[in-house]
């Protein structure tokens, strides 16, 4: 929705479908119109991440033709309204063209060997190492600076052409950082520019959330943190910010351990705080997530190192909906460890650990504390040093100070 200030516009609707009376209620229906394209258009790309077909440079330009012919027509009918003032016009046009971006951008190939060698070579100290960023990156005008596709857009546009080139070029000079460092990074390309402050202040506000969206408080962080605070100590964005920097201080290590809630394969009720006193390594995985079961190879190896020590737990925790399945592939996989299945009914444990994709990690140790909630996968040879200095830990009878409680 876009709202108009001070204007008053009357919404009826006729089972799902908005009709609208009043002030700018010719321009509302057009919104209205794109939704319906825009769904459409999103369960195609849907369709195809899900099935992880993503498209071929050689069929690249030939998809996503077809896919724009509806925000095409629906531009041409736009511009052709002289019912829509200028400004809605502006908006509407604008709108669509970012949607139209960013859906083509959310397709395209950006770790592909082609790219990886054009950040190699076009990616400097003075560009920041994103070379595409200053060029892709479209400044709205103040009237439509709060749509919903420029957000999405401008977002598409910070992680592709900003954050993993900056990432790539870390793992290049094998520097060691962490997503903070790639963050402040990004935040010193961000300012260096000299984008309006309205704009700018809206990147650095992206680019922080997004680094507290993937990774727990670290100082390089706090720092990142700081910075924006203190730059905008007004901000717009200020309380969204805080409740993320609290959700990732609360994901930190040595902070207490949340809840798993699940269900074992004989349909009794799972809580991790069963596992009190045991040094806990859990994967979050799904009986269709192929890159999951590829790294099962590896987590039997880990199984086969540490199963005799009795303070080790190999925790599975499955986000599949279909029980029946999940217990179809374990009795054909034959995978040791505790295997449970995520109780939807209970508060989520993808919501509580920010398990945004799968396969993800977790390492918990004996005193229920998280040591690490974007732990390594079981392929890394650094999981087992981990877990072997863990189990130290566990055996030399380390603690924390009494004040210090956990989940557990």
């Amino acid at each position: 929705m876009y709202f108009f200030a001070g204007e008053k516009t009357e919404i009826v609707y006729a089972g799902k479908t908005p009709r609208f009376k009043g002030a700018n209620s010719h321009f509302y229906q057009y919104l209205a119109d794109f939704k319906l394209i825009v769904d459409s258009l999103d369960a195609l790309r849907e369709q195809r991440l899900t099935s992880g077909d993503m498209i071929q440079e050689d069929e690249n330009e030939a998809f996503l033709e077809k896919a724009r012919l509806p925000v095409t027509r629906y531009e041409r009918l736009v511009k052709a309204d002289n019912d829509l003032t200028p400004k809605h016009k502006e908006v509407l046009v604008f709108g669509a063209q970012n949607f139209s971006k960013s859906f083509d951008g959310s397709l395209r190939l950006v770790t592909d060997d082609a790219t990886y060698e054009h950040w190699r070579k076009n990616g400097n100290e003075a560009n920041g190492y994103a070379p595409d960023f200053f060029k892709t990156t479209p400044v709205a005008s103040q009237g439509v600076f709060d749509g919903h596709f420029y957000f999405y857009l401008v977002n598409l546009e910070l992680l592709q052409n900003l954050w993993r080139p900056i990432e790539f070029h870390l793992d290049e000079s094998g520097a060691d950082y962490d997503d903070g460092t790639i963050g402040l990074r990004c935040a010193q390309v961000i300012t260096r520019a000299g984008f309006p402050e309205p704009f700018s202040e809206l990147l650095l506000a992206k680019n922080l959330y997004h680094c507290l969206r993937q990774t727990a408080v670290t100082p390089s962080v706090v720092e990142l943190y700081d910075q924006f605070r203190k730059r905008f100590p007004s901000s717009t964005f200020a309380p969204a910010l805080e409740r993320q920097f609290a959700e990732s201080k609360s994901l930190s290590s040595g902070e207490p351990a949340k809840e798993i809630y699940g269900f074992r394969e004989d349909g009794k009720r799972f809580l991790l705080s069963e596992l009190k006193g045991k040094v806990v390594y859990v994967d979050f995985w799904a009986t269709w997530c192929g890159p999951c079961i590829e790294q099962f190879l590896h987590s039997r190896k880990l199984i086969r190192q540490f199963g005799n020590d009795d303070g080790m737990v190999f925790l599975f925790v499955s986000f599949d909906r279909d029980t029946r399945k999940w217990k179809e592939f374990l009795r054909e996989k034959k995978m040791k460890g505790v295997h449970v299945i995520a109780d939807r009914d209970s508060p989520s444990v993808a919501d509580a650990y920010r398990v945004t994709g799968i396969p993800h990690y977790l390492l918990i140790d004996h005193l229920g504390n998280i040591k690490s909630a974007y732990a390594m996968p079981p392929s890394q040879p650094e999981t087992a040093a981990v877990i072997s200095e863990m189990l130290a830990a566990r055996r030399s009878g380390a603690h924390l100070p009494a004040a210090k409680s956990s989940a557990f």
